[in-house]
């Protein structure tokens, strides 16, 4: 028995086959590559905001901590502040007092708080007292203090590490990093011997 072929039925050649997967190919590699994009472009935007808040935020932190200081040891990537208690235990503000000599004081006379910031595994945290240790900044390469002007500004250098390296990151990459902050310490006083209440 012989098949009469009949017009209409047939499949698609070699040829066709071949420029259609070519075709298909093309607008799916265009398509993975907008995917690919698209994902590395969020997470840049992610990272670049992440670090941005961190780097507000421990300007912020570090601003408020030494304008209320009485004094600042520095260390690389090591700092304690010393401030009057301005806030009890249960973070109610405490009602200054005068000391008769001039002076003002919070809580009992001569009690401070201690406040260090330390860089640990590439974090930096903040810890009052002998409290708990809090994160404040991430991803960073190293922080440093300098007291200036008789020790009544201090100046915060916080170099934070460059997120995408291709082949290396050069020193000005790394500097585009960094973050400065100058305080003017407000509690020290020029008419005693010790430079601070």
């Amino acid at each position: 028995m012989n098949k009469v072929a009949r017009p209409g039925q047939g499949g698609f050649l070699l040829p066709e086959t071949m420029v259609a997967m070519s075709i298909f190919s093309a607008i799916s590699l265009a398509l993975i590559m907008g995917f690919v994009s698209l994902e590395r472009n969020f997470a840049a935007t992610t990272d670049y905001a992440t670090n941005h808040t961190d780097a507000v935020r421990i300007s912020d932190y570090l601003a408020l901590d030494l304008r209320r200081a009485l004094s600042v040891q520095t260390a690389t990537n090591d700092t304690t502040i010393t401030m009057p208690p301005y806030y009890d235990a249960a973070g109610t503000p405490q009602t200054p007092r005068l000391d008769g000599e001039g002076g003002v004081y919070y809580g009992t006379s001569g009690s401070v708080v201690s406040v260090r910031y330390y860089l640990f595994d590439g974090t930096i945290y903040r810890r009052l007292d002998s409290g708990t240790p809090v994160p404040i900044a991430e991803n960073v390469k190293d922080f440093n203090f300098s007291v200036t002007d008789l020790g009544k500004v201090v100046t915060t250098r916080i170099t934070f590490n460059p997120i995408f390296l291709s082949g290396g990151a050069s020193q000005p990459a790394i500097d585009g990093t960094a973050v400065y902050n100058t305080t003017l310490l407000r509690n020290t006083r020029t008419d005693t011997g010790g430079g601070v209440y």
